[in-house]
C-alpha cells in the first residue's frame, strides 16, 4: 500500500490531507467538551454542530463550481488556509456568544467541505485506475489512525491546558496542510475551464452525469439516512450517555478511537482485498452503523453490559463506514469523467451532508419531547433498512451501471 507514495503529486496531497485529519479528529472533542462547559446544553450543541455542518454543504456547494475550474493546488490550500483561521478564530468567538462561535465553526465546514471534493478528485486524477483503491484505503488508514488517537489526545489535552488551547492547536495544524498543498507542482492546468467561465450551466451538465448512475443516486439516499439519523443522534447523545451513565469524558474519547480502530482494520482490509461485488460490501458496511444508536440505549439499564456493547458497536460501525466510503469513492473516479469528477464529489458532500444540519437541530427537541431511548431506536432501524436497501436497485451490487455494461457490449 505505501508503494503509492512513490506518486510526488499523490504524496504531498496526502501528507496535506493527513494533517487535516489529525486536526478533524481534535477538532468535535474539542468543541463539545468547550461549549458543554461554558454554555450548556444539548441544543446549543446541536446548533454548533449544525454550524459546522452547514458550512460543509456551503463549501460542497462552492467546491462543485469551482473544484474543476481551478488547480487542484490552489483549491486545497486555499481550503485549508481558510479552516485554520477560521478555527483560531472560534477560541475568540467563545468569548463573545453563541451566534460568533456558530459563525467561525461555519466558516470551517465551509473550507472542509471544499478540500474534500478537490481531494478525492486529485486521487481520481493524479493515480492511475489500479492503483486507487489503494490510494484511497491509504487516505482512509492515514485519517482513521490520527482518529484512533485524536479523541483521546483531544480529551488529555482539554483537561491539562484547557479549551482555547486545544482549539488553537486544531487550527495550526489546518495552517500547516495549506502550506503542504502549497508544495504540490505547479502549473497544472485544471481539469475543465467550463467549471470557471460557466459554473451554473456545467454544475447542470453534473447533475445529468449523476442522473445516469442509479447506484449513485441510491448511494446517496443512503447516505442521507446515515448522517442525518443515525450519525447526527450519536453525536448528541454519546457525551451525555457518557457523562451521566459511564463515568464521565474519558469514555467519549475511547468510543471513538474504538470507532476509528475499526475504521483502520477495515482500510487495511481493503488496501490488498478488491471484492467482486463492491457495492454488497460497502451497503451491508454502511448498515452496520445503525448498531450505534442502538447500543446507546443499553448503559442507561445495565451500565457494565452497556458499555461493552457501545464499544463493540462503534467498532463495527468503524469497520462498516469504511467499506461503505472506500469502494464508494473508487467507484466514482472509475466511472465518472475527469472534467466533472470534482463536482461530482462535492454534489456528493452536498447532499449527503445537506441534510445532516436538520438532524443535529431538530433531534434534541425530539429527544427531550418524546425521550432519548425511542428516538435512538428510530434513528438506529433507519439508519440499517436504508443501507440494505439500497441493493434492490440494480447496479448497486456492482457500484456500477448495467445499462453502460450493456451499451458497451452493443457497441462491440
Amino acid at each position: 500500500m505505501l508503494s503509492i507514495l512513490r506518486n510526488r503529486r499523490f504524496r504531498l496531497a496526502w501528507l496535506s490531507y493527513t494533517a487535516s485529519s489529525t486536526a478533524t479528529s481534535l477538532t468535535p472533542v474539542a468543541l463539545t467538551l468547550f461549549l458543554l462547559d461554558t454554555h450548556g446544553g444539548v441544543a446549543v450543541l446541536g446548533l454548533v454542530l449544525g454550524s459546522r455542518t452547514a458550512g460543509f454543504v456551503v463549501g460542497a456547494v462552492a467546491g462543485g463550481m469551482i473544484t474543476d475550474g481551478y488547480p487542484r493546488r490552489t483549491v486545497l490550500t486555499t481550503a485549508s488556509a481558510v479552516r485554520g483561521t477560521a478555527i483560531l478564530a472560534s477560541v475568540a468567538a467563545f468569548t463573545v456568544s453563541v451566534p460568533a462561535i456558530c459563525a467561525a465553526i461555519l466558516v470551517a465546514g465551509i473550507g472542509e467541505g471544499i478540500f474534500r471534493g478537490a481531494y478525492q478528485a486529485l486521487i481520481g486524477e493524479a493515480v492511475a485506475e489500479p492503483d486507487r483503491q489503494r490510494a484511497n484505503a491509504l487516505s482512509t488508514l492515514s485519517n482513521r489512525l490520527m482518529l484512533v488517537g485524536g479523541p483521546t489526545l483531544a480529551a488529555l489535552l482539554y483537561i491539562t491546558v484547557g479549551g482555547p488551547v486545544t482549539l488553537a492547536a486544531t487550527g495550526l495544524l489546518w495552517i500547516c496542510s495549506a502550506g503542504l498543498a502549497l508544495l504540490l507542482p505547479r502549473g497544472e492546468r485544471p481539469p475543465s475551464n467550463d467549471a470557471r467561465r460557466r459554473p451554473f450551466a456545467d454544475y447542470a451538465e453534473v447533475l445529468r452525469e449523476a442522473g445516469r448512475h442509479r447506484w449513485f443516486v441510491t448511494g446517496l439516499g443512503a447516505l442521507v439516512v446515515w448522517l442525518a439519523l443515525g450519525f447526527a443522534v450519536q453525536q448528541l447523545t454519546l457525551p451525555l450517555v457518557s457523562r451521566n451513565d459511564l463515568g464521565g469524558n474519558t469514555f467519549l474519547g475511547i468510543a471513538l478511537g474504538c470507532y476509528s480502530a475499526g475504521a483502520v482494520a477495515a482500510a487495511l482490509l481493503l488496501s490488498r482485498w478488491t471484492t467482486r461485488r463492491p457495492g454488497t460490501v460497502a451497503f451491508v458496511g454502511l448498515s452496520l452503523y445503525g448498531l450505534v444508536p442502538l447500543a446507546l440505549t443499553v448503559p442507561s439499564v445495565s451500565p457494565q453490559w452497556g458499555a461493552a456493547l457501545v464499544l463493540l458497536a462503534y467498532f463495527l460501525g468503524g469497520i462498516g463506514i469504511e467499506a461503505f466510503n472506500i469502494p464508494w469513492f473508487s467507484a466514482i473516479q472509475r466511472e465518472v469523467p475527469p472534467e466533472r469528477m470534482g463536482r461530482l464529489f462535492s454534489f456528493d458532500f452536498m447532499v449527503s451532508h445537506g441534510v445532516a444540519p436538520l438532524g443535529l437541530i431538530a433531534l434534541p427537541y425530539a429527544l427531550t419531547s418524546i425521550g432519548q431511548t425511542p428516538v435512538l431506536w428510530v434513528c438506529g432501524l433507519l439508519t440499517i433498512a436504508a443501507a440494505l436497501s439500497a441493493l434492490a436497485v440494480p447496479g448497486a451490487r456492482d457500484l456500477a451501471d448495467p445499462r453502460t455494461a450493456t451499451r458497451t457490449e452493443a457497441v462491440l
